[in-house]
């Protein structure tokens, strides 16, 4: 996947000797890697930022990232979750605050809770659905509408996704190796 700002970059040369000044790129390939580090950094911020707007448009109830995105995950495929599975599908391991997060959308009525035997389960109102619908329709028309075709392909997106989905699996057991290590060891 190519744009047109690729065209303005100079070729990279491997054979160059990376920044000694830099200290999450003193090889090529660390530099690449602390490259898309930055990237991704910047594209969360800007994700954070651009769902918050639309809320902000869609006005009240005002909701922060973290209860919009619970709300989507909760309307999507239009069937209940338990606190659990909607905690997992954000990669959060914070279920403490997705509860809080799950009271304060149904304390606004955008979610109610449902038993099932002794499993809670969420879903959104009629105002939760129409709320979510409301942010559909504004996401369509300032961000889809705006995307070239090659950039909004299924193919495109697809393999984006797959990238994602390859770099939160290499995050998450790198973490986990992290926190296995003795600190005191690390560095003698």
């Amino acid at each position: 996947m190519s744009s047109s700002s690729d065209a303005n970059r100079p070729a990279r040369d491997d054979n160059a000797t990376p920044s000694a000044t830099w200290h999450l790129g003193r090889t090529p390939p660390e530099a690449d890697l602390a490259n898309v580090e930055f990237a991704l950094m910047a594209a969360s911020a800007a994700f954070e930022r651009y769902v918050e707007q639309i809320s902000q448009l869609i006005g009240e109830p005002e909701l922060s990232y973290n209860e919009i995105t619970i709300l989507h995950v909760i309307r999507m495929y239009e069937r209940p979750k338990d606190a659990t599975t909607i905690a997992r599908f954000v990669n959060r391991d914070d279920l403490p605050n997705v509860q809080y997060t799950l009271r304060k959308l149904a304390s606004v009525g955008l979610v109610k809770k449902t038993r099932s035997g002794v499993s809670a389960h969420y879903e959104t109102t009629k105002a939760g659905t129409d709320w979510t619908d409301r942010y559909a329709v504004l996401r369509s028309r300032l961000l889809v509408d705006q995307m070239a075709p090659d950039e909004i392909s299924g193919e495109t997106l697809e393999g984006i996704s797959r990238r994602l989905t390859r770099l939160t699996v290499l995050y998450e057991s790198s973490a986990r190796s992290a926190a296995i290590l003795n600190p005191h060891g690390i560095f003698d």
